[in-house]
């Protein structure tokens, strides 16, 4: 039987079904419907997560430059463009306003208003009580405003602040009461990333709080983790864990701004495997991020996004930042 048979016979066993008469063409358009009504909920929950993630971002930006401001801290401003490229000046952040970071430029010699437009890279400290965090972010001079014997300079307001360290990215110890679960599974390269978690069955690997332990988060960054496993566990693991080794791991983080859970989905890589050095029987391993979703609560869909050049989650960016903030602000 050939194909226009086999399509001539569905169409009337669906007529049948139906009790009205379908058309090769109607069936095509009801399929066409359909597909066009999933793409369009797909972009739309795409966009809602994206404005969630810059939402969150802000707040962030928000906390760091108040604490600038605060602090007093000092903004080192290195201008990026040939002709500027290697000048630098210092001056303090006076004010943070919608669109806007301003910095006290009263102090520095020849500063222009010619710099309109300037792309610029800022750096600056904060100091807490044991520690100090440094920071960078991009922006450019928007103007120059001079009045009173005061001289500020105008900048574009970042979208995101940058920690900066020896490391990629902060990476911190995270509270355990932060951590509401974790669940580990063996992921196979060669297949397609799952789109909905009910597909996946029990985790390989689970820690819930008080209820099992059967791996561990030992610390935390935008750009990867590292986990304590048993040994006995890991050789149960269904698959050979080597590096470059693939997993697929759920974290379910409580949120910087209320107790609701962040269901975060990594697709991860290994790259450090080996024994703990104050507990023979555990392996630790460390990976990093290569995609990365963040799950509305209570829906199964999961919705990727790859961690691009920088490598990094840009939410799991902000909640690192968020929670070190209340971290040092504990120790104070």
């Amino acid at each position: 039987m050939d194909n226009a048979l086999l399509i001539t016979e569905l169409l009337d066993r669906l007529s049948a079904l139906l009790g009205f008469r379908i058309s090769l063409e109607l069936l095509l358009a009801v399929l066409a419907l359909v597909w066009g009504a999933g793409w369009f909920v797909i972009r739309l929950r795409k966009r809602r997560t994206r404005r969630l993630h810059a939402r969150q971002r802000a707040r962030v930006v928000a906390e760091l430059l108040r604490n600038a401001i605060d602090q007093r801290s000092t903004m080192e401003i290195a201008f990026c463009s040939e002709e500027m490229h290697g000048r630098k000046l210092t001056a303090p952040c006076s004010s943070v306003e919608k669109g806007t970071v301003t910095v006290d430029v009263t102090e520095v010699e020849h500063a222009l208003d010619t710099w309109t437009g300037e792309p610029v890279e800022v750096s600056f400290k904060l100091d807490y009580k044991e520690t100090s965090n440094f920071y960078r972010f991009d922006s450019q001079i928007l103007g120059m405003r001079t009045g009173h014997g005061m001289a500020f300079l105008d900048l574009e307001l970042p979208p995101y602040i940058h920690p900066v360290q020896k490391r990629n990215y902060k990476r911190i110890n995270p509270m355990p009461s932060h951590i509401l679960g974790m669940g580990l599974w063996a992921l196979d390269p060669t297949q397609p990333l799952p789109m909905d978690s009910t597909s996946l069955g029990c985790a390989a690997l689970s820690y819930r709080p008080g209820k099992l332990t059967q791996c561990s988060l030992l610390n935390l960054s935008a750009g990867g983790m590292r986990m304590g496993v048993p040994q006995a566990l890991l050789q149960q693991f269904p698959a050979s864990l080597t590096l470059q080794s693939q997993l697929l791991c759920l974290l379910l983080l409580r949120s910087p701004d209320s107790d609701h859970p962040m269901p975060f989905w990594l697709v991860c890589t290994v790259v450090s495997l080996g024994e703990d050095l104050e507990d023979e029987s555990t392996i630790i391993i460390g990976v990093k991020f290569k995609v990365w979703s963040l799950s509305e609560v209570g829906s199964s869909d999961i919705f990727w996004f790859p961690a691009g050049k920088s490598e990094e989650v840009p939410p799991l960016a902000s909640w690192v930042l968020r929670h070190q903030l209340e971290q040092n602000k504990r120790r104070e």
